[in-house]
This record gives structure tokens, sequence and C-alpha cells, in this order.
């Protein structure tokens, strides 16, 4: 079975799959199959995801210092209108920079560049940079292909540091599923959840292209990712419905399914926090592979809904 006939069978004709999966046969191959559909639509989605900081390069100056003349001081950087070479700060009425020379990142600074005038506009003080000034972030080619990268790995790592708790919480529920059919049907779930993420890449490009608002399109993924894992949840419960032992009572398979997906939330959360950036926070400076921080993605995610709202 190819893998797109393997993604015809999700969205069909799932009781074939699980019917297979019953029986104990060839559990290896068909979990490692489901893998890979699932690897291969989430890294899409992710390059996808990656492109957005990609098409939009006035989201990586995060401050700056002035090269030329010494005496005069820095500040932070506002936003950035890349066509018309002004770079907005959050000081107003600073002093006089014409013709000088300023660097961004402080801590990983730019080349200089010349400022050909200083004014302010938009409620924020601006410097005008040469016409030919390039703003372009150095190596921004990179997030797509690391986001691609980091979207699979999210899930599956996840999957690896739960694995025996998975495993167990089925024993204690009384469920007694082998670990390998456990296993199973995380790959049925994953595969799942990729195959619907696979489906949104189109509106994501859109979005990533015709969109400048990194609050927008963050609650935009939240949004996808939840009606991925909502298909995802769908697939596993009805795998695991189909594989427990007959006898077994619904309340206990949806007992153990809460237990499952409570905990695996949980990881997951915790390690979208360890391997971000999958957007790249406007106004940062280029972003490192990993960026490891103290906070949590619960709070950021109600704080990007109430800068939307305003």
């Amino acid at each position: 079975m190819n893998p797109i006939s393997l993604m015809d069978k999700l969205l069909r004709d799932r009781e074939s799959l699980y019917g297979r999966a019953a029986q104990g046969d060839g559990l290896g191959a068909l979990c490692l199959k489901l893998l890979l559909v699932f690897v291969v639509t989430s890294a899409l989605y992710g390059a996808a995801m990656g492109a957005f900081r990609w098409l939009h390069p006035e989201y990586h100056f995060s401050d700056y210092d002035v090269v030329a003349p010494a005496a005069a001081k820095g500040g932070r950087v506002a936003g950035l209108d890349a066509a018309a070479k002004k770079v907005y700060v959050e000081e107003k009425g600073a002093p006089d920079l014409s013709n000088a020379e300023v660097r961004f990142n402080v801590t990983r600074p730019t080349d200089p560049y010349k400022v050909v005038s200083v004014g302010e506009e938009k409620g924020y003080g601006f410097l005008a940079l040469e016409p030919t000034a390039r703003l372009e972030e150095p190596g921004a080619w990179r997030l797509p292909l690391l986001v691609a990268l980091k979207t699979p790995l999210l899930f599956l790592l996840s999957l690896l540091v739960c694995c025996l708790v998975l495993y167990t919480l089925n024993l204690a529920f009384g469920v007694g599923l082998h670990f390998l059919p456990t296993m199973t049907l995380m790959a049925f779930a994953l595969a799942a959840t990729g195959v619907m993420l696979g489906v949104f890449i189109p509106v994501v490009a859109l979005f990533a292209i015709v969109t400048e608002s990194y609050h927008f399109m963050k609650i935009l993924h939240v949004a996808i990712f939840a009606i991925a894992g909502l298909f995802g949840v769908t697939v596993l419960y009805q795998g695991l419905t189909r594989l427990a032992p007959e006898g077994t009572a619904r309340r206990r398979i949806r007992s153990l399914l809460f237990s499952w997906l409570l905990l695996y939330g949980l990881v997951g959360g915790q390690l979208a926090w360890t391997l971000k950036p999958f957007l790249g926070t406007p106004y940062l400076p280029a972003t490192p592979p990993f960026r490891v921080e103290s906070g949590n993605i619960y709070v950021s995610v109600f704080e990007s809904l109430s800068k939307l709202s305003r």
C-alpha cells in the first residue's frame, strides 16, 4: 500500500485499516507507513508555516546602535517599511542622525547602514536609509526548511517521551493492549493529523503571502492545529474502540483516551515551547534554531488573542 492510497483509506475507509491492525499481522510495517505519511505531510505544512518570516523581512530588526558619531545613542526598533527603506524606532525627538551610520541587532550586529534623514511618522520616530540599502534577513530561507524538520519532530518526540506512560495507562485502565498495537493506534492518530494539516497547506501559503500580521498568523495556525488534532483524536478513538478487547466498557475507553490526550497535550505543549520558533517573533534578530527559555505556550496564545482584538 503506497502512501497516497493509505491517505485515501484514512479518509474514506478507516475500518479496513482498523481490521488489518486488529488481526495483528504486519503491525510494524503498517506503523512505519503511517508515520511516513505523517512525517511528509506535517513537514510540508511546516515549510509553509516557516515561510511567513522569510516572506516578511521587516520582522528581524530588534534594536540599533550608532557607529558614527560615536557619542550618539541607539534605541529600540518598533517596525520597518522595507519598500520605503524606513526603520521606525520607539524614540521620538531623537537627535539628528542624518548622515550617521547605524547597526541593527546589537547582540548580533549587522553591517553599518547610512542614515539619510530622520523624522516622525505614525506616532514613531524613523530613520530613513539609503535607497540601495538591503534589509533582507540573512539566511531567512533556512527557516522554512528548519520548521519543516521541527514540525514532525515535535510530535514524534512527544510520542517518544510519552510512549511508556501511554502503554502503562492502557494497562492501568484495564484495556490491556500490547505495546505494538498501542503504538500503532498513536501512528493512526498522527497520520490522520498530518493528512488534515496537509490539506490546509494552500490556505496557509496564501495567508503567509498576503498577510503581515504575526498575531493573525499565530492564531490561524493554532486553529488549524486544533482542527487537525480533533480529526486525529477522532481516528484514535475509533481505532481504540475497534482494537480494544471485546467487552471493554466504553466508559473505560473514554477515560483512557482522556488520560492519553491530557498527557500528550502537556508534553507536546512544553516541547513546542522548547523547539520554537516556528513563525519567528517580530522584531527579534536572526532567530537561532532552538530558543530554550522559560514561559508558557498557553499564556503566549492568550496574549496574541488580546493583541489581535485591539
